[in-house]
């Protein structure tokens, strides 16, 4: 009588070389309009690991940068309430591994997102965590010639923002500080950042400051 394959077998089946690229090669190919999968396998990891799925295919990268047409900005949203509010130094620390990340992929479509929650009077985060990570972000993204990081940070967390009328925000002392920064990281690597990026993010910054 032949054997039935039951959860171990399924487990087992799963944990060797070809179950693993079977999984990746399934989910690399979830539809994206089906944004319940989405937040299924999103759900239940850190939210610094969601960058991992970039790599699955362009429709996931689409999405873990923010600007994905097929999924609304709504899943990620909902995806950052399903993680905080932020209650630990760990969770403080790998939530702003995670803007850090965003900063680095030059994705502002999903630093807005993560930036909302700080923005809440709710108590989602510590008032001191959410400015320090929006100042180490802003110097981040300018030394980096993010424009578009740059932007975003200042509508969203600046002087006359949303969030400036609810609780402390970057403020005219934040952006006289990272122009001091950039122009003093120009001396010492004048061709990181391109001349238009530099011009745009010191038009920024100057307007604030």
């Amino acid at each position: 009588m032949p054997r039935s394959e039951g959860p171990m077998d399924t487990e087992s089946a799963l944990s060797g070389a070809d179950g693993d690229a079977d999984v990746e090669q399934s989910i690399g190919q979830l539809p994206l309009h089906g944004a319940t999968g989405v937040f299924l396998c999103l759900r239940w990891l850190a939210p610094k690991a969601w960058w991992r799925t970039r790599a699955l295919s362009r429709s996931w990268r689409g999405l873990v940068d923010g600007d994905s047409p097929l999924v609304a900005v709504s899943l990620f949203q909902a995806l950052l309430e399903a993680q905080g509010p932020l209650r630990t130094a760990n969770e403080e620390i790998d939530f702003a591994g995670c803007v850090y990340t965003a900063v680095h992929f030059g994705s502002a479509g999903a630093l807005r997102c993560l930036l909302q929650p700080l923005t809440l009077p709710t108590g989602w985060a510590r008032e001191s965590f959410a400015l320090g990570v929006a100042r180490e972000a802003l110097l981040q993204a300018a030394l980096s010639g993010e424009s578009a990081i740059v932007e975003a940070l200042l509508t969203v967390y600046g002087p006359g923002s949303l969030v400036s009328s609810r609780r402390r925000a970057l403020a005219k002392e934040d952006a006289v500080k990272t122009l001091k920064a950039l122009q003093d990281w120009e001396r010492h690597a004048p061709d990181l950042v391109t001349p238009d990026s530099r011009q745009v993010i010191q038009r920024v910054l100057l307007a604030v400051a």
